[in-house]
This record gives structure tokens, sequence and C-alpha cells, in this order.
């Protein structure tokens, strides 16, 4: 009797168990060659290799990917580094596991010939994300006593386009090809990757209780989705198959031309300047420097550091 009572009470948690042994990943948006790496490790079968399974759940506008994971209904997404600073220092449980990115994607285009230089930008009106991700333009910003007036958008580039701002924050593998296509491609342009508030930008982070439960699951994810880039940089025409078929099969409303462009830039911005190949590593010196102008700034209360990041001591 009590072994059919076992089996039962087995049967009904199994889908528990279930759910538990498998990886529900967020990115932080819909798919996009941003996350091509990881679309290569699903599709090439470098999860199933390791002895993982992977659920795929993107994120919506109002179910951010940092909101599930906080809510347990993701164990791992990508984050970018500033705003995963941020929010492990407001006691989000969550780590560090990989860095993609090594260099900051954002950019600021000017509107006429006369914004060439950050200093150009002062008491100007520039455009900046609603949903989020200035916080670095905002520290430029006071850090160089610009007094700029920030007008918020949603997403597009109607404002810039419209004549609305006389700049505006973009990345460069999205809005920044919007404005080109959109026939303003002379437009000059600011790229933080020339400026001292270059900070890497995009890396994974994993709930901790899932981590702490499943270590070597989390381990075999990592290392499924570094190979998934590594490939991803040896084959981006392939890659960009494979990501156009997330994109159809999710309904997401873009074309091969803005999707190479983006894998072209994400790639690229993978590699430390002067290397050719991605360390996915932070480096401690330039998260101590992010820090410190986060500290600074009052975005966070104590100091911060890679062992930090990495759920360990300060």
């Amino acid at each position: 009797m009590r072994n059919v009572i076992l089996s039962i009470i087995g049967f009904l948690l199994f889908p528990y168990i279930v759910h538990a042994q498998r990886i529900v990943f967020t990115p932080q948006w819909t798919p996009q060659s941003q996350f091509a790496g990881y679309y290569v490790a699903q599709e090439k079968g470098f999860y199933k290799d390791a002895g993982v399974e992977v659920d795929f759940q993107h994120p919506s506008a109002s179910y951010s990917a940092l909101n599930r994971l906080m809510e347990g209904s993701s164990d791992i997404i990508t984050q970018q580094l500033t705003q995963a600073i941020i929010g492990i220092d407001r006691g989000i449980p969550m780590a560090h596991v990989l860095q993609t990115s090594q260099r900051n994607a954002m950019v600021l285009v000017g509107r006429s010939d006369s914004i060439r230089t950050i200093k150009d930008l002062k008491k100007k009106k520039v455009g900046v994300w609603k949903a989020g991700f200035g916080e670095l333009a905002y520290i430029m910003n006071a850090e160089e006593h610009l007094g700029i007036k920030w007008i918020p958008f949603l997403e597009g580039t109607n404002l810039f386009i419209s004549g609305a701002i006389d700049a505006t924050l973009a990345m460069s593998y999205n809005e920044y090809l919007q404005i080109k296509v959109s026939g303003h491609e002379d437009k000059p342009v600011i790229r933080f990757t020339e400026t001292e508030y270059d900070f890497p930008e995009d890396g994974l982070y994993v709930s901790a209780e899932f981590s702490k439960r499943y270590p070597e699951k989390v381990q075999a994810f990592v290392e499924a989705s570094r190979r998934g880039w590594e490939w991803a940089h040896e084959h981006p025409e392939e890659t960009l198959n494979i990501v156009m078929k997330w994109a159809e099969k999710e309904h997401v409303h873009t074309n091969r031309i803005h999707q190479r462009w983006m894998l072209e830039e994400i790639l690229r911005l993978q590699c430390a300047e002067g290397e050719e190949k991605p360390s996915f590593q932070l480096d401690a010196d330039m998260v101590k420097r992010l820090g410190d102008l986060l500290l600074k700034h009052h975005y966070i209360q104590d100091p911060v550091s890679v062992e930090k990041l990495k759920g360990g001591k300060p």
C-alpha cells in the first residue's frame, strides 16, 4: 500500500520535477540577432549535447525578462550590465554567469552637423527611451555638465526624423540603422565606444534559487550558449538563417537586411578593442569603474565587484 501511495505522489509531482529540470530562458526581447548565439545553440543541438532541455519564453512590453526572473517564471535571462548591477544592488537574487558584450552599442545621432562631440549636446533636446536603458547617458550628462533636456520616446525614430529633437540616443544595431535607411545616413554620430562611457552590455544572469539547486545544469547551459556564439562568429550567414526562422515563428516584423546589420554589430561588439575573438568574461577594472560611477550618481548604494555580481561577497 505504501508503495502505491508513493507511486501516486510521484505521478502527481512529475510535472513539477520535469519543470524544475528544464531551463526556462528569456532573452530581453523578441527574436532578433541580438540573441543569435542562443538560437544557434538550440537549433544545432548544443543544449541537447550538454544534457539540458531549454524552453525559450520571450518577454513582452508589459512583462520583462527581469520581471519573469523575479517572479520565478524564468530561470536564466539576458540583461545589460548596468541594469543588472542596479538590480542586484536593490536585492534582486540573481548572479552573472556569462558575458557576451564587451563594448557599448549606444550612439548619439545629431540632427545637424553642429553636433560632433559630447560638448555639442549642451542644452540640447535629446531623445531617450521611455522604457529605460539611459542611465549611462544621464551619467554622461551630469559628468560633463551638459544640461541636456531629455525627451522620452516609446520606440522608433519618429521624433528624430520629424525634427522635434536635436539628437537622439540609439543602439548602433537597431535605431541607428532605422535612421540611416530613412534617408538620414549623413547625420553625425557620437559612439559610446569612442568615449569614457564605453561599458559592456549584455550578459547571462541566473536566479539565485535555480543556481543553488541546479549548478551543473546552469554550467552546462552557459557552456552550450558560449558554443552557440562561437559558432555564430564562424558561420554568420547560417546564423542569420536561424535568426530569421525564429523571427518568423514568433511573428516578428523584421527583414533580413536589418537582422544582418544587427548580427554584424552584435558580433563586432562582443570583441574587446583590438581583439578578434570574444573572451566571454567580465573585466574586473571595467566593472569597478562602472560601479563607481553608479555609486557616485546614486543609482546604487554599495560598491560592486565581479565577485559580487557572480553571487559571492563584494
